[in-house]
Formats: structure tokens, C-alpha cells, sequence
């Protein structure tokens, strides 16, 4: 609410967290509002639909304003408006209580007989800072506008980086190609609000409103953009595939996310990364063609449990390198880093989604047996601390129909059973 009346608002806090509070500085915006009275009373009115409690005053300086809004608020518009007179002299009869200093400072004062912030200000300045220290008389300089470079800074709010737009549509109707065509002047709009921030971003919800409810539809890319042909070629073909049962009255784009593109230099050689971007807006029109699982991105898990090792998602997932072993939040199991481990045995591609059990007795390495092996065993044995532990010898080996296949040796069951668990390509 209160960007709406400044572009700077800042968040402020006392250091014994007993008041909180905005300042906002509305002296650049009185000419858009018509005048500073016609400022202060829109902004009166707005802080009256507020379900919580405001206590609210002005003054020509920030600091203030904090005072009077923690001593002396205004009850009503009229004091609101009253308070744009006030001067320097009007805080000189505020409590010292409302300084925003150590509890110390404040119990010397009272015993010194200073009870208000004009007992303070008549003080030498040079023995004020002598005796009080430099941040009391910072604060104070700031509430009275005199400069001080010691003086309490704020940091102005920045608001979250999101755009929502709502389109009516002149007609009713269920015509995808209507639809589409009204749809890309909100796209336009997400990429011109986009480029402004040198942002690009990774989804884009859109809602299709008809008078029972709202179609939703979600335009994932895999890499952050703000290309509006992009865009629009991911809308094209995600709208074929939709079915509307109503009329669509609204259309409603959100971008919640947001990130800074890097730099791009051109030039005149083979860019080695065009590849890359090439295979993702590749990928990207195959999911919006044919679904989302259609292009799964496989990614490895810290786990050297195999049925566990690999995930497959949507969208790939770049996680920074950290050292070989780091701690988990709220698990004491240590995450694995495999590229700092050493390189293990060949592990194949094609899991089994159960392991399969191997009838009869353990196989025979002999030669000329139904298994030939070509190398292990490799010990795996982990999640000991989990509901999910495991033991086992892992084996390459080769069937009695030449297939490379991955056995292993369950140790924790008591008859220590064979288990097919893969195949090699």
C-alpha cells in the first residue's frame, strides 16, 4: 500500500525490537497526488482499511516522524494534517524515552534530571559526545536535521519481482485461435517488463477464466529467457492440446520468478554453447507438444543405493560442487559428492523396477556356465540409518544369451539371495 503513494519506503526497526514501523517519503510525489495535503489525506484514508493497528505522523525529517509516531500519533485526519506545521521546536518537549539507544543511557539521563529531547539538545555538543558517545547524539542530529554522517541509515524496501496481468476478452468464445491471438499481447507485455529488468525467467501460469472456474496452464522452459518468439511458440502448441468446455471470458498471466540473464558477447567464431541452447528450446517444444513427461532430464542423488541415484525431472537441476562430504540440515547422514570420490565399476543405464530374484542355487562362475564374470564384486552398503538399509556385492556379468546384465548378492537376508537388478545397453 504505501509504494503506491512513494517509490521509497523503508522498513525500520528498534534495536530492542519494541517498535516496528515503514517510513515512507512522500515529498517527490506531492505533485502526482495534488499537493501534500491531498497526499496525506489519500493516505489517511487508505491506512483506515487496514485490519491492524497504525499509529501515523509526519515530520519534514524521517527520524522525526519515528518519534512522534511512537509518542504522539495522530488521532484522527486533522491532527494528521496538523502535524505538516511542525518544526524543530515541536520535539523539543518529547520524552527522552523514545531515543533509540541502549536502557543504560537512558537511566543516566533520567538521573541527570533530563526528561525531554530539548534538555538533550541545549547540551554542548562536544561534551555530549564525550560523555553520551557518538550514536546517541547521531540519532538525535537526525531527528533535528542537522547532518550527521554516524546517523541511522535505512535501507529502502524493495518489493518482490512479479508480474500479474488481467485481460477481458471483447467477445466470449472457446476458438483457440481467437484466444492465442489475445494471449500474445500479455506475452508482450511479460517480455517488455522482462527486458526492463534484464530478466529472464523458467514459467509462466496463465489462467483461462470461463464462468464455471478457470483453466490453468503452466509454460515451463528449461533455461531462463525473455525471448517473446519463445514464448509464443511454447504457447502455440500447449493451446492445441487444450479442450475449453466453456466460453473464456478473462485471461490471466503471472511471471512469480525471475532471474538476471548473463551477458552474451557476440562473435565471430562457433559459439559453444548455441548447442546447448538449441537441444533446450528443442526439448521444450517437444514437452509443450506431447506433455510434460515426455522429456525427462535424468539427475543423480547423493545415494550409492542404485534404485535411489537416479531421479528423473522436468527441468535440470544444477547443484554447486562442494567438497566430498557435507553435512545434511536436520539428518545425519553425510551427502556424497561422486565428483570428488574415485570412479566406480560400470553401473548400467536400464534398472529393473523391482530386482528380479534368480531361481535356483548362486550362480556358477564357472566357464562354460550359464554366468560368465566379467568383474566384481563391488560392496555396496549403505542407508544403515534409514528405514531402507542395504548390503550388497554387485557383479558384471554375462547370461547364457550373451546380454551383459548387473547381479548382486543380498547380505542382509539370512540365505544371502541373487538378485537381477539391470541390463547393459
Amino acid at each position: 500500500m504505501a509504494a503506491h503513494y512513494s517509490p521509497v519506503v523503508c522498513w525500520r526497526q528498534d534495536q530492542h525490537h519494541e517498535y516496528v514501523g515503514w517510513l515512507v517519503e512522500v515529498h517527490s510525489s506531492f505533485r502526482l497526488f495534488g499537493g501534500v495535503q491531498a497526499l496525506l489525506s489519500q493516505l489517511w484514508q487508505a491506512t483506515e482499511e487496514f485490519p491492524g493497528e497504525l499509529q501515523l505522523a509526519n515530520h519534514h525529517t524521517a527520524t522525526g516522524a519515528w518519534w512522534l509516531s511512537k509518542c504522539a500519533p495522530a488521532r484522527n485526519e486533522e491532527e494528521f494534517l496538523a502535524m505538516l506545521n511542525f518544526n524543530e521546536n515541536s520535539l523539543l518537549a518529547l520524552p527522552i524515552s523514545i531515543l533509540d539507544c541502549d536502557a543504560k543511557l537512558q537511566t543516566t539521563w533520567q538521573q541527570c534530571g533530563f526528561a525531554r529531547l530539548g534538555d538533550l539538545q541545549h547540551l554542548p555538543r562536544d561534551a555530549f559526545l564525550k560523555r553520551f558517545g557518538a550514536q546517541a547524539l547521531a540519532e538525535l542530529d537526525s531527528g533535528f536535521g542537522v547532518q550527521n554522517k554516524l546517523a541511522p541509515t535505512t535501507l529502502a524496501h524493495q518489493p518482490t519481482r512479479t508480474f500479474e496481468q488481467e485481460k477481458e476478452l471483447p467477445f466470449h468464445s472457446d476458438r483457440l485461435d481467437l484466444i492465442e491471438h489475445h494471449a500474445q499481447t500479455l506475452l508482450e507485455a511479460v517480455c517488455n517488463w522482462l527486458k526492463q529488468q534484464k530478466h529472464g525467467t523458467r514459467e509462466l501460469h496463465w489462467a483461462f477464466v470461463h464462468t464455471h472456474g478457470e483453466e490453468i496452464l503452466c509454460l515451463r522452459s528449461a533455461q531462463a529467457t525473455d525471448c517473446l518468439e519463445t514464448w509464443k511458440r511454447l504457447l502455440h502448441h500447449q493451446l492445441g492440446r487444450m479442450q475449453f468446455h466453456d466460453n473464456i471470458r478473462n485471461l490471466r498471466v503471472q511471471c512469480t520468478h525471475s532471474e538476471l540473464l548473463p551477458n552474451i558477447n557476440s562473435s565471430f567464431l562457433p559459439d559453444p554453447t548455441e548447442g546447448t541452447r538449441n537441444w533446450n528450446n528443442t526439448c521444450d517444444i517437444l514437452r509443450a507438444r506431447l506433455g510434460e513427461q515426455t522429456v525427462l532430464f535424468a539427475a543423480t542423488e547423493s545415494d550409492p543405493r542404485p534404485e535411489c541415484s537416479i531421479v528423473l525431472q522436468s527441468t535440470p537441476v544444477q547443484k554447486p560442487a562442494n567438497t566430498a562430504f557435507k553435512k545434511i540440515e536436520n539428518q545425519h547422514a553425510p551427502e556424497l559428492n561422486h565428483a570428488a570420490l574415485a570412479a566406480s565399476t560400470p553401473r548400467p543405464l536400464w534398472l529393473l523396477p523391482t530386482p528380479k530374484p534368480l531361481q535356483g542355487k548362486a550362480p556358477n562362475w564357472q566357464a562354460g556356465g550359464p554366468w560368465q564374470l566379467l568383474s566384481g564384486p563391488e560392496r555396496v552398503e549403505f542407508g544403515w540409518w534409514d528405514a531402507q538399509p542395504c548390503k550388497r556385492d554387485y557383479y558384471c556379468a554375462r547370461d547364457s544369451n550373451s546380454s551383459l546384465v548387473w547381479l548382486y548378492q543380498d547380505l542382509l537376508e539370512e540365505d544371502s539371495r541373487w538378485f537381477l537388478h539391470g541390463y547393459f545397453a
